[in-house]
């Protein structure tokens, strides 16, 4: 699959999210554990809210730090684990993928090119943004932002 990558300047998106360390192996199983903590506190609030969306913070070897959370507009009021915290801001570069997320290698492996060919640096930090569920996998969005430090 081709992927457009194409640099930007990303604003913060405010998120409840849930903080955790976790595996790869456990990726999956761990993001929907964690989003399953926040759902239930803002349909109860009456949260207004748009898409899943993961942070993936630098961490140990083998290990992944990650905030799972919800985008969220207006006010939520922060229960137990579930946080208000923001996406990074600034220069980002960023591809759409399409398709199965298990499949999301070749569009990290596009932003990583991307990055070495135009001599720029990542800073550490890159989030996922989930469009809408389609039972076709071919329909499903997920915007990758990747962080890039100052030229």
């Amino acid at each position: 699959m081709p992927y457009q990558v194409r640099a930007e300047q990303a604003g913060p998106r405010v998120l409840a999210a849930v903080r955790a360390v976790t595996t790869p192996q456990q990726l999956g199983t761990d993001i929907i554990r964690l989003l399953d903590q926040v759902w239930p506190v803002l349909r109860e609030q009456g949260a207004r809210t748009e898409h899943n969306v993961v942070i993936y913070h630098s961490g140990e070897a083998g290990e992944l730090t990650i905030d799972a959370g919800v985008e969220v507009f207006g006010g939520f009021e922060e229960r137990g684990a579930v946080r208000r915290i923001t996406t990074p801001a600034g220069e980002v570069a960023t591809v759409a993928h399409f398709g199965e997320y298990s499949a999301m290698g070749g569009a990290y492996a596009a932003l990583d090119q991307w990055c070495s060919a135009n001599g720029r640096r990542q800073a550490g930090v890159s989030w996922e943004v989930y469009g809408d569920w389609d039972d076709d996998p071919a329909k499903r969005r997920t915007d990758i932002y990747k962080l890039l430090s100052p030229a």
